[in-house]
């Protein structure tokens, strides 16, 4: 009885803390793509810079669905992570394409702070991380 009672306890905040986290993010829509950020680590305006750049980059040309998401974390290190690996070897042409593009926001809206780059899936499980 009291393993009963305390598995549904567990379930009620296992469901309460995903609610909570799932409401932790929000995105800037272009087109059919977003930008997702985390409201707790990203100010509303880095958030929405950052979303400038990647329009004047035209990255959301052709795409669909989320194409990055971006959070600072606890150490005070910049995550961009991007839902690209779908199995296998990540191409390199995209590795170097991730790479400027990171570099290029960690210079123009970022103010040089670290930066690290997560390739991951569609879920933002990360596959492969680097730092520039």
């Amino acid at each position: 009885m009291i393993k009963t009672i305390l598995v549904f306890i567990s379930i009620i905040v296992f469901v309460v803390g995903a609610i909570v986290l799932s409401n932790n993010f929000s995105n800037l829509q272009h087109g059919n793509a977003s930008f997702v950020y985390e409201t707790s680590s990203v100010d509303k305006p880095i958030a929405e810079q950052v979303h400038q750049y990647l329009i004047d980059q035209k990255v959301y040309e052709g795409l669909q669905g989320e194409v990055m998401l971006l959070k600072k974390n606890k150490a005070g290190v910049w995550v961009a992570k991007f839902p690209v690996y779908k199995g296998g070897d990540v191409a390199p042409e995209v590795l170097k394409d991730l790479q400027m593009l990171s570099l290029g926001i960690k210079k123009s809206v970022l103010n040089n702070e670290p930066l690290e780059i997560h390739i991951t899936n569609s879920g933002y499980q990360s596959v492969q991380f680097f730092k520039i």
